[in-house]
């Protein structure tokens, strides 16, 4: 529902008393266009009582656009439970980003779902992904031939060859230690990996007591698609899982600690190698 739809009726009432007919069973009011608590929400409640509640269905939810919405959420949470509406959800809108949302969490605001539009579309706190897509190797006569594309800018220094990423999961714990990208042809470790820095190569750790998943999945072969696509469900489920196996002081938003991703041994001399053929002259 828009503002502009409540904004084209008399008034806020005959605007969710239409909405109600038409989406009977889809009812998500706006109910801070004129004023939320005392405009919005009665005339939301009445339109439940008045055109649903005889036909048997329950509202779905009402949105909160503007205002301070942890205070709000919390005075429509009780006024919807009062009016015999305990199952109406709560939802939120109105320019949130991950800071705007876990302050609200903080506050224990009432949201049963927060909607994201305009900072999820434009990546605010991160408008441009630091990242480089160049050709990595070619393929001659069944042979892998690696290429490296050099910069100024060490970020933008690729790394060559064909490749796979490994997880590198703690036996214990079953949280994620790291991850480490190698060549496509190397033998996934068993135990006691030394894992590095790739620009600070002093920072070393050796793993062990863990286990290695690969994280590529082959999506195509020969042109044809040979991938079961998940649904949004099924994606979300493995997304939610996989985030479970993250360290919650990896994941915070403010000061989080660093989550390693390295090359193998392997990968890093070839680069190395790479590199300073260049600088010679050689290709």
């Amino acid at each position: 529902m828009a503002h502009s739809w409540i904004q084209s009726f008399e008034n806020e009432y005959e605007a969710f008393k239409a909405y109600a007919n038409i989406y009977p069973n889809n009812c998500t009011f706006l109910i801070d266009t004129y004023n939320t608590l005392e405009s919005g929400l009665p005339n939301a409640i009445k339109v439940f009582d008045e055109v649903l509640k005889p036909k048997g269905i329950r509202p779905v939810a009402v949105r909160l656009d503007s205002g301070d919405l942890a205070y709000l959420s919390k005075k429509v949470r009780k006024i919807l439970d009062d009016a015999g509406y305990p199952d109406c959800k709560i939802c939120v809108t109105n320019s949130l980003d991950e800071y705007l949302i876990t302050s609200l969490i903080d506050q224990h605001a009432k949201v049963d779902s927060f909607g994201v539009g305009e900072n999820l579309i434009t990546a605010k706190s991160d408008a441009v992904f630091g990242g480089v897509y160049k050709l990595v190797a070619v393929e001659k006569n069944g042979t892998i031939i690696p290429k490296i594309k050099i910069s100024e800018n060490i970020e933008k220094i690729t790394n060559p060859s064909f490749k796979k990423v490994c997880r590198f999961y703690s036996k214990d714990t079953n949280y994620a230690l790291a991850d480490v990208i190698m060549l496509k042809d190397e033998a996934i470790p068993e135990d006691n990996y030394e894992i590095f820095d790739q620009y600070n190569t002093w920072k070393k750790k050796n793993l062990s007591k863990f286990y290695v998943k690969e994280l590529q999945e082959k999506i195509f072969e020969n042109g044809k698609l040979i991938y079961k696509c998940p649904s949004l469900k099924e994606i979300a489920e493995y997304s939610k899982k996989d985030l479970s196996t993250i360290w919650d002081e990896i994941k915070r938003l403010n000061n989080p600690q660093k989550y390693y991703v390295d090359l193998s041994k392997n990968l890093y001399d070839l680069k190395n190698k790479m590199l300073t053929n260049n600088q010679h002259g050689n290709n």
